[in-house]
């Protein structure tokens, strides 16, 4: 098949290029703050948003102060956009990318969107006091030298371990053995095939998807469980993310009566007509209220008023994400790697 044949081509290019900074043959960019990687071997899905969203909201509990760099995938921009100040948000999603302008306004740290994160890290290092800096989708970038390596792993990583475009890996299985903490998402277990492609000091954590609070769209004030009832018992899910099933499942679990819902490719950029198209998803099921995720949210924020021009309610509803095994000697790891 084509696809075996150009997913050996892609492995080798991968792994010349992952030998050539291994040799550091390729040019390392090294800052003075600690660099704190998060990121994993697929092409999306795997939750390194609210990971990076959970880690930063530790390192504020431990009073070092973060700030993220991401590319801002799909951004209608190039070169550097600093997305916040650390005080305010300063740009669109349309300009900074939906996931960086997702942290910007729901953890009030610096945030930088650059196709080259090795700048944004010098210009992180330059503008801003603070301590530590978090590489949103990290693992791939190695032109800049990061202390500690956090790769997300899913259970369909491991169950389709093949490389693109025949499967989703960005890079082999085995580059795994570069990670210094691995995380297991959603049912992931531990195999004894994974540990052997892992370094022997590498920590393994678990992680557990929830579902935050509900707010209406343009508010962080969390809906009263009155309102909560009224929508359990009617609700349409829309979604623009990379597994919107997750999303939709998740709601369904919670209780709440989904009639139907409507899914967008991974970080649409919403028009006009993508408001018209909801609005008459909204009319053909009778029921104007919507789920969606704070990725969404970060998009459609723009079309608040033609929401409320259709009487359409807009329920963001947050995936957050809780360690529960492993977070004692992750917070460990995080002090010394941030003591540095």
């Amino acid at each position: 098949m084509i696809s075996d044949f150009l997913s050996r081509v892609y492995e080798k290019i991968v792994r010349i290029r992952n030998k050539k900074y291994d040799l550091e043959e390729k040019e390392i960019v090294k800052i003075k703050l600690p660099v704190i990687s998060v990121g994993n071997l697929s092409a999306g899905g795997t939750g390194k948003t609210p990971f990076v969203q959970m880690l930063a909201r530790e390192l504020i509990e431990l009073n070092i102060k973060p700030a993220i760099i991401g590319r801002g995938y799909k951004r209608k921009s190039k070169g550097e956009i600093i997305v916040s100040d650390g005080n305010k948000t300063l740009v669109s999603a349309q300009i900074g990318g939906d996931e960086m302008v997702l942290l910007a306004e729901t953890l009030k740290v610096p945030v930088v969107a650059h196709d080259k994160k090795a700048l944004a890290a010098i210009t992180v290092e330059k503008r801003f006091d603070v301590d530590c800096l978090i590489v949103d989708d990290g693992f791939q970038h190695r032109a800049l030298s990061r202390n500690l390596d956090i790769v997300l792993i899913d259970k369909d990583t491991l169950d389709n371990p093949h490389l693109l475009p025949k499967g989703y890996l960005r890079e082999p299985l085995d580059s795994i053995k570069r990670a210094d903490v691995v995380c297991l998402t959603g049912s992931t277990m531990i195999t004894e095939e994974l540990k052997l492609k892992c370094k022997n000091t590498a920590l393994f954590i678990k992680v557990k998807p929830y579902q935050g609070m509900p707010y209406r769209l343009g508010t962080h004030k969390e809906i009263d469980d009155q309102e909560i009832e009224r929508i359990r018992k009617g609700l349409l899910a829309v979604a623009g993310i990379a597994k919107p099933q997750r999303f939709f499942d998740m709601l369904k679990d919670k209780g709440f009566q989904l009639k139907s819902n409507l899914s967008f490719s991974d970080h649409h950029n919403y028009d006009r007509n993508d408001i018209e198209k909801i609005y008459r998803f909204c009319q053909d099921y009778k029921i104007f209220n919507i789920g969606i995720t704070e990725k969404d949210a970060a998009k459609l924020i723009e079309f608040k008023d033609r929401f409320e021009h259709y009487e359409i309610n807009c329920y963001v509803f947050p995936i957050n994400l809780k360690i529960i095994e492993g977070r004692k000697p992750l917070i460990n790891l995080i002090k010394l790697t941030c003591s540095k």
